[in-house]
C-alpha cells in the first residue's frame, strides 16, 4: 500500500470523515470527544479519514436510529494516538472480534452480528485493518461503555524523527474539546 504521509492534525482527519458521513449520522446522536492538545500525526490523512468513515458507517448500520455514536481521540502513549468509534448496536461476540477484519466476511452471514441488517462486500474492516497496519498501528474491538454495543479502536503513530510542518496549535487547542451534534433532537 502506498501511503502519502504528511503531518496533520487528528481533529482535521476526524472532521473530514464526519463531513463525509453527515448523511449517515443524521438519524443518530453524534458525540465527538477529542482530548485537548493532541499531537500532530504523520500519516496519510486521506487513508486514516477513510478508516474513521468506515467505522462510523458501520456504527450507523448496526445502531438503532436515535442512539448515540461516539467518535473520540486521545493520546495513548508518547508514540501513539488512539481513535475510537462507538455505537450502540447489538455488539460483536468475543469469538468473532478478530474475524470481522477478514476479507469478504459479511455481517449478514449466519451467526455474525445482526443478520439481515447490513449489506456490502465485507471489505470495509479488512481495508481499515490494512491501512492501520500500514501505518504501524493496531486495530481492535471492545464492548462499548456499559457492555452494550461495539467500540472499535485503532492507533496511529505520532510520527518519526522528521519535523512537523507548523500547525497553529493555539488555534487547534482553542477548539472545543467536546462537540455534540444532536441532529435536531
Amino acid at each position: 500500500m502506498d501511503l502519502y504521509r504528511n503531518w496533520g492534525a487528528v481533529d482535521e482527519i476526524i472532521d473530514a470523515a464526519l463531513m463525509r458521513a453527515e448523511s449517515l449520522t443524521s438519524k443518530h446522536v453524534l458525540t465527538v470527544l477529542l482530548q485537548d492538545e493532541l499531537p500532530s500525526v504523520r500519516v496519510d490523512a486521506r487513508a486514516v479519514a477513510e478508516v474513521v468513515y468506515t467505522l462510523i458507517e458501520n456504527a450507523t448500520k448496526y445502531s438503532p436510529a436515535g442512539s448515540r455514536i461516539i467518535v473520540g481521540a486521545t493520546r495513548s502513549s508518547d508514540e501513539t494516538v488512539q481513535i475510537a468509534v462507538e455505537g450502540q448496536g447489538p455488539g460483536i461476540p468475543l469469538n468473532l472480534r478478530q474475524r470481522v477484519f477478514e476479507r469478504f466476511l459479511q455481517a449478514t452471514e449466519p451467526g455474525v452480528l445482526n443478520q439481515g441488517r447490513a449489506s456490502g462486500l465485507g471489505m470495509g474492516l479488512a481495508i481499515a485493518k490494512g491501512v492501520v497496519e500500514a501505518h504501524d498501528g493496531h486495530i481492535w474491538i471492545e464492548s462499548a461503555a456499559g457492555g452494550h454495543g461495539t467500540r472499535v479502536i485503532f492507533t496511529v503513530p505520532v510520527g518519526d524523527d522528521e519535523s512537523p510542518v507548523n500547525h497553529d496549535h493555539a488555534e487547534i487547542g482553542a477548539r472545543n474539546s467536546q462537540r455534540v451534534n444532536n441532529n435536531g433532537k
